[in-house]
């Protein structure tokens, strides 16, 4: 006898067929005011993504990604690439940010705020119901023709170009782009290439791959297998409420929370690997409970622990931990731009070297000295010795002249009288000076003969 092999949920991609071939999800467009609130933020991201690098504050781009000149301007603020360690503190807050995020609140990034799914369900999904009308159980209220069908990928085309010179003003400005829009092509030609391949790629992503980036290929999909637990707050299905179906639960198993899907999962099934937290279930969803006279919310955002426990599940020792570390992080942050100085200069010894003894009782040490202008203004540096008192020193170029981002790296020669030295080891200290205002300090060891055997 055969046992026959039961099908289930997770046997295979819900965009494949049974044959192994791409089965088209065809989700219909919702309605509800978790629809609504998505549009809205949707709106005000995209008005982010094209004003940013346009608006300026102060004279400085809002936002500015100057890769060539190695400076980033964020906010208003510029930030060189010599501010490593706020970089670094960024990168990191911003990490520990999506893990305590995606730990208490799940997938939400990725259906509200990820770029792939703003575009792809609010502007280019929203251009397909323009031209083809909307489905009604996997079926078109209307028959797209040829014409509406090209229209459509032109109109893709369009704006994937359009977006693709967007993200490109995020590197060069809106003034430099203007600039090579009115360049010869081949003055500019890796400009237009990258152009030109942006374009393709994401004309490709949009038309074709769609919510495959998703389901297959985003790397943030598969770190919620590490970062939910029971008390993960998601889009999730009551199963208590609901179950049975069609008896006694309140789900009258319609599909109406699959026909809305844009990755055309079953929210039924449980949390999924595909589910984006898009909330076009729980409209749907809530449509359906109204129209059969049952409470709202059979869908909603929850987590597991509260559906059977009915308690909530954001207070857990695993999310105080992550704000607390946040927290940590973000004090550091503020307190690294806070005191982040104009200009970065170090005094190091040269390799190999000693100390000097001059004719006239003068001992000498060589010190490599580095300053880097972390400022977009041309400034004339002047250098002190602080200590010890009665040193003198020998610079080739001084005062030192440094322009915006720029940097300075020569040999410094520092004297003193061989009578004032008590000691084989001396702390040296230089002070860096705008007139004067003094911008920075640098240290140093100066070694003399004293203390020799």
């Amino acid at each position: 006898m055969i046992t026959p092999i039961i099908k289930t949920f997770r046997e295979r991609p819900d965009n494949i067929d049974d044959k192994g071939k791409r089965k088209w999800i065809k989700a219909r467009q919702p309605k509800g005011k978790w629809y609504t609130r998505r549009t809205v933020v949707a709106i005000f991201l995209l008005a982010f993504f094209v004003l940013a690098p346009i608006i300026k504050i102060g004279g400085k781009p809002f936002m500015l990604i100057d890769v060539i000149n190695r400076k980033f301007h964020l906010f208003g603020a510029t930030v060189y690439s010599q501010d490593t360690e706020i970089m670094a503190l960024l990168m990191a807050t911003v990490v520990i940010f999506i893990v305590l995020f995606t730990s208490v609140f799940g997938r939400f990034w990725c259906g509200w705020a990820c770029p792939h799914t703003v575009f792809m369900e609010m502007v280019y999904r929203r251009i397909e119901y323009f031209f083809h009308g909307n489905y009604q159980r996997g079926k078109r209220k209307k028959t797209p023709t040829k014409l509406s069908i090209a229209l459509k990928y032109i109109l893709f085309f369009i704006v994937t170009l359009f977006f693709t010179n967007v993200f490109i003003m995020w590197f060069t400005g809106p003034e430099q782009l203007w600039i090579i829009w009115q360049s010869p092509i081949a003055e500019y030609w890796e400009v237009y290439v990258a152009m030109a391949a942006v374009t393709g790629f994401y004309f490709w992503i949009y038309s074709y791959l769609r919510e495959g980036v998703c389901t297959m290929f985003c790397p943030y999909g598969r770190m919620q297998g590490v970062l939910l637990d029971s008390k993960s707050i998601t889009v999730a299905y009551d199963y208590k409420r609901g179950e049975p179906r069609k008896v006694k639960g309140d789900c009258i198993d319609c599909g109406a929370c699959i026909e809305v899907c844009p990755t055309g999962i079953d929210i039924k099934n449980g949390t999924q690997l595909e589910c984006v937290n898009c909330t076009a279930c729980i409209d749907e969803c809530n449509i359906v409970m109204k129209k059969i006279g049952r409470p709202k919310n059979l869908i909603r955002f929850t987590s597991k622990y509260s559906i059977e426990t009915g308690k909530s599940s954001i207070k857990s020792v695993r999310t105080y931990a992550y704000s607390g570390v946040l927290l940590v992080l973000l004090t550091a942050l503020v307190a690294a731009i806070s005191i982040r100085t104009e200009i970065d200069a170090s005094l190091l010894r040269m390799p190999g070297t000693m100390f000097q003894e001059a004719a006239n009782d003068t001992i000498s040490n060589i010190y490599q000295l580095k300053i880097v202008n972390k400022t977009d203004g041309f400034k004339t540096i002047k250098l002190r010795v602080l200590k010890p008192s009665y040193s003198s020193f020998y610079l080739s170029e001084h005062p030192i002249h440094l322009n915006e981002n720029g940097s300075f790296d020569g040999v410094i020669i520092l004297k003193r009288a061989k009578a004032d030295i008590s000691s084989r080891n001396t702390p040296v200290e230089l002070g860096l000076y705008v007139g004067d205002r003094i911008l920075e300090t640098t240290s140093a060891t100066f070694i003399g003969p004293r203390g020799e055997k």
